[in-house]
């Protein structure tokens, strides 16, 4: 009987262990969230963007910009001039990973989305425009 007891108490300890072990794995696991652990951080993006439009002649018209720019002015916002006009619009955005969707007022269709290729480089969804940080 002494010695079933004692291999009650031996695998009982070794089955103690390994469910210690596991349930600390486990923990570990699901308190840490991806987006935090998983993931490199996400690069600083507040700043002004650029994007010189490809062949753009404004024959010296001042309301014709050969430049767009986009310049993020809080962690919601920004203003955004596009389309070679001299109209600089306010937008708010939304982050979503290395995304970030632009949505205007409600009287603009417009709707861009970048791609953050890196602290220095947004990439326009629709058509591959680079637009490089200037400041």
């Amino acid at each position: 009987m002494g010695s079933t007891i004692q291999d009650f108490f031996k695998n009982g300890f070794l089955k103690m262990k390994k469910s210690t072990f596991l349930l600390g794995l486990l923990t570990l696991y699901v308190s840490c969230e991806r987006t935090e652990c998983c993931l490199p951080p996400s690069p600083e993006i507040l700043g002004l963007y650029v994007h010189d439009i490809p062949n753009c002649d404004n024959m010296n018209n001042l309301e014709i910009n050969c430049t767009e720019f986009v310049k993020f002015v809080t962690e919601s916002e920004v203003d955004l001039l596009y389309g070679g006009a001299d109209i600089v619009h306010r937008f708010s955005y939304t982050r979503k990973g290395n995304i970030l969707d632009l949505q205007g007022p409600l009287t603009s269709s417009f709707k861009v989305s970048f791609r953050i290729k890196d602290s220095r480089t947004l990439i326009r969804i629709d058509n591959g425009d680079v637009w490089i940080k200037s400041e």
